[in-house]
């Protein structure tokens, strides 16, 4: 890394914990344009050996992926696991090879962690060597060479048509109702339910703005029954009438409700419905397959919900077709 990288990355490690994404990559963006015109030299009366250690080190990454728009639950996650594996070797990033990495992986699967929480750890500590790769503070990702670990997972079908209809006569109150109406209406992902401002939601057009992974923002919109719901949640709200979030805590202060929060009501409604497993991605699995059952188009689809990538939006025609696939084999077979 040449003087003026350093310079960088040392003011955006610095100023990560007091600006936001777009602040960042404004501030990185800015000193990129103005070191262009100039050469920096090392003051001769200071040391110029950097100082590369491992706590650096994870500040530079987590504040980059920081500017990438990785969420904070995120961020948490990534600084979890590097930092279990850190202590673990008690070495330099620079000292550490491919073997340590594999050790520590089957350290963990003999503490009887789950395929998915170790390839978890895996994928994070590619990410991060990728990065030391990058920004050259090792010279190879000895994490590279570590294949993805298979995992075992369980098709969790979406409800049925009957449970949907259980776990809306379930629900008690205004909030509960408007909050099950809009998941089965727009099949919204966990955090961007919670995100949602009053100023964001459009019943005119029966259209909310949704901010999703990635710091990437799309327009959602629901159905006229979920509109009602809607109206007559915000006109019950009285004490809580001046909170920005939708759908907002019941307690004082009236803020932004907690993931925990967010589960604990769809589990109660769950359990009055008589509905076994009741939680908030369920929700998103049942309006895609019901979006497909309807012959929305993949692409539109995938826009819908928000996905990246295609291969994601086709698990949604697997489970749709289920049903299909089963009828037609009881139609045909021998």
């Amino acid at each position: 890394m040449d003087l003026k990288e350093r310079f960088i990355a040392n003011a955006i490690t610095i100023m990560s914990v007091k600006l936001n994404n777009e602040n960042l990559a404004d501030l990185r963006n800015v000193l990129t344009s103005l070191f262009d015109e100039y050469d920096l030299v090392p003051h001769k009366e200071l040391p110029t050996d950097e100082i590369v250690d491992n706590t650096n080190i994870l500040k530079h990454f987590l504040a980059v992926k920081k500017i990438a728009g990785l969420s904070p639950n995120t961020l948490k996650l990534y600084m979890y696991h590097i930092n279990k594996f850190l202590d673990y070797t008690q070495r330099n990033v620079y000292e550490i090879n491919t073997n340590h990495i594999r050790k520590y992986l089957a350290q963990l699967g003999m503490n009887n962690r789950s395929n998915s929480y170790v390839d978890d750890a895996r994928r994070i500590l590619n990410s991060f060597f990728t990065f030391c790769e990058n920004e050259e503070y090792v010279q190879k990702n000895p994490c590279k060479k570590i294949d993805r670990i298979k995992q075992h997972k369980e098709m969790e079908l979406p409800y049925s048509d009957t449970e949907v209809e259980l776990l809306r006569e379930a629900c008690i109150t205004s909030r509960e109702k408007a909050l099950v109406n809009f998941l089965f209406s727009t099949g919204c992902r966990r955090d961007e339910v919670r995100k949602i401002k009053v100023s964001e939601i459009n019943l005119t057009d029966r259209s909310a703005l949704i901010h999703g992974k990635g710091g990437k923002s799309r327009m959602v919109y629901f159905s006229a029954k979920c509109e009602l719901c809607i109206r007559e949640y915000l006109d019950s709200r009285k004490a809580s009438e001046n909170s920005d979030y939708l759908f907002c805590s019941d307690k004082k202060p009236y803020g932004q409700l907690t993931n925990g929060g967010l589960a604990r009501i769809v589990k109660q409604i769950g359990e009055r419905a008589n509905v076994s497993n009741v939680h908030l991605h369920r929700f998103r699995k049942w309006f895609g397959t019901y979006m497909v059952n309807r012959g929305v188009p993949i692409q539109d689809l995938k826009e819908m919900m928000g996905h990246s990538k295609l291969d994601t939006t086709n698990n949604y025609y697997v489970y749709a077709n289920m049903d299909r696939i089963k009828t037609n084999h009881k139609n045909n077979a021998a």
